[in-house]
């Protein structure tokens, strides 16, 4: 099914050039002149470009192979799974968007997900990793957030009108249509095709308030405004619950500690990153090692 899927976006993204090239190789056919010949080469050029142009982009990654990774930018973990045919995505405080639709505006985004545990965000108008909006989709209903200069400003479910009658059920597949149109986000979700919550959510303009101290300065705080400015961007997903197979072991170096992260599967594992950190991150200790 996926490689039907894969065969026809790619007819379809590129159906004017391949009606072009048939045509211009009957035309070339049934001529004898090369000038007429090296014409007919350029009007199909011309032809080709200007159908483009009048169309509207789009993207179908079916996000069942390795190689669908490529073009994602960003940090954590964002992995293809073979036992499920399909990507998690834990550990990302910052999430991961599609590098090639940075230029978009008003689009619409489908994805099939299922939650595991406790969420998955929704990642849309994504001008890069620190200014985005996001939708997170929890079993009781979608929290939206937005993220401006690497800040947040949530709103609950219930406050934005998102909450659901009744709750998604955890690990099963369901399917989300999100539609960015201008200040607006259109979401639908539906399970076997069956629409089952259809909500409108108006995007905040103007700027929002975020709140800066000092850390010798517990009570005296700062309140500077940051303009809302997500007209365009790109899509992705972010979820930044820890994942209870990845395990961080720490080891001092120098006035640091060197962190390697890695991920324990099957009674095997492997090594996902390593960097140098001026603290431990807080967590359950496992074992202490002298």
């Amino acid at each position: 099914m996926d490689r039907l899927r894969r065969f026809y976006y790619f007819l379809s993204s590129h159906k004017y050039d391949l009606i072009t090239a048939v045509s211009a190789v009957i035309l070339l056919q049934v001529s004898e002149s090369n000038e007429l010949s090296a014409i007919i080469i350029l009007l199909s050029a011309f032809v080709v470009i200007y159908l483009q142009s009048r169309d509207r982009d789009f993207y179908f990654i079916s996000m069942t192979r390795e190689q669908d990774k490529y073009n994602w930018i960003g940090k954590g973990i964002f992995e293809y799974e073979r036992t499920h045919n399909c990507f998690s995505i834990t550990n990302s405080g910052s999430g991961h968007i599609y590098s090639k639709c940075l230029a978009w505006s008003d689009y619409e985004f489908s994805f099939n997900f299922k939650i595991i545990k406790d969420c998955l965000g929704a990642i849309v108008r994504a001008v890069n990793l620190s200014n985005y909006v996001m939708l997170q989709i929890r079993s009781n209903g979608i929290r939206p957030h937005i993220r401006i200069n690497g800040g947040w400003k949530p709103w609950e479910s219930e406050e934005a009108k998102l909450n659901f009658t009744e709750s998604l059920s955890l690990d099963k597949w369901y399917k989300c249509v999100l539609t960015c149109n201008k200040g607006v986000i259109d979401v639908r979700l539906l399970d076997d095709d069956n629409p089952i919550f259809e909500r409108q959510w108006d995007l905040p303009k103007g700027s929002i308030i975020f709140k800066f101290k000092k850390e010798d300065e517990k009570d005296k705080s700062i309140d500077i405004p940051f303009p809302i400015n997500l007209a365009y961007g790109s899509i992705g997903f972010r979820l930044s619950k820890e994942d209870k197979k990845v395990y961080l072991y720490y080891a001092p170096y120098s006035s640091y500690f060197l962190c390697v992260v890695c991920r324990h599967l099957n009674g095997d594992g492997f090594i996902i990153t390593a960097y140098l950190t001026d603290k431990i991150k807080k967590g359950v200790t496992i074992y202490e090692t002298d």
